[in-house]
C-alpha cells in the first residue's frame, strides 16, 4: 500500500517529487483523480480547494479527473478510481467524508487496489485514512464540529494524522496545545505543517518536504 499524507497538498517540489517516486513515473504519464467529497459540507470560501487543484494541473499530469462520490452508484465511481494512478482525496469535513466512504464501501475497494495506485490525502483526506481524533477534540483543536465528531478512519496506518501545524487558520494546532491534550489520545500522534508530508510505501515511512512535524 502506497500513501502520501499531506496537510495542504503539493505545496513544494519535494512533496511533488515524493508523489512521483511513489507512482514510479513522471507527472506527464500520471493520471490523477481528485475526490472533492469532503468539501461538500462547507459553505465558506473554497479557494483553498481550487488552489489544491491548480497545484496538480500546473504540474501537467497526463490527465486530471474530478469526482464527488456522494450518492454515486459503486459501478460509476469505481470506474473513475480504476483509471487513476493517483487517487487524491481533498480536504474538508473528515467525519462526513468517513460517513460517505463507509456507505460506498471505499475502504474495501482501496485495500484491494492500492498496490497498483497511490492514495494521496490533503488534510481531511489524510485524516480519514488513519485513526481519527478522540471524540470532542475536533471542535477543541480545529474549531469544527464535523457532525458531532462521529466518524471512523480507515486505519491504513496506526497513528492520528494532524494537519495544519502552526497554521494561522487553526491557532490551536501548536505543540503546546497538542501536548496538553496527549492524555486523551490512545495512539501515536503525528502533526505536520502545510509544507511537510508523510510518505508510506508499504513498510517504508518517510517525512518529506521542507516543513515542520511533531511526533508523539
Amino acid at each position: 500500500m502506497k500513501l502520501l499524507l499531506t496537510s495542504a497538498g503539493l505545496t513544494s517540489d519535494k512533496i511533488a517529487e515524493a508523489l512521483v517516486g511513489l507512482v514510479g513515473k513522471p507527472f506527464s504519464e500520471i493520471k490523477v483523480l481528485f475526490v472533492t467529497t469532503a468539501a461538500n459540507t462547507s459553505v465558506e470560501d473554497k479557494r483553498w480547494l481550487t488552489e489544491n487543484i491548480f497545484e496538480f494541473t500546473n504540474r501537467k499530469p497526463l490527465s486530471f479527473d474530478i469526482l464527488d462520490i456522494a450518492g454515486l452508484p459503486n459501478v460509476l465511481w469505481q470506474k473513475h478510481f480504476e483509471l487513476a494512478d493517483v487517487i487524491c482525496v481533498g480536504g474538508g469535513d473528515e467525519s462526513y467524508l468517513s460517513k460517505i466512504f463507509i456507505e460506498q464501501g471505499v475502504k474495501d475497494y482501496l485495500v484491494n487496489s492500492l498496490d497498483d495506485r497511490v492514495y494521496m490525502g490533503i488534510s481531511a483526506g489524510s485524516m480519514v485514512a488513519g485513526i481519527f481524533l478522540p471524540k470532542g477534540l475536533n471542535i477543541e483543536l480545529y474549531g469544527e464540529d464535523c457532525e458531532s465528531d462521529n466518524g471512523t478512519g480507515m486505519r491504513f496506518f496506526d497513528f492520528v494524522f494532524m494537519p495544519h501545524l502552526d497554521s494561522p487558520y487553526f491557532p490551536n494546532i501548536t505543540a503546546e496545545v497538542i501536548e496538553s491534550k496527549l492524555d486523551r489520545f490512545s495512539s501515536r500522534v503525528i502533526a505536520v505543517d502545510d509544507f511537510a508530508a508523510i510518505s508510506l510505501n508499504h513498510d517504508k515511512f518517510d517525512f518529506v518536504g521542507d516543513g515542520l512535524y511533531l511526533e508523539y
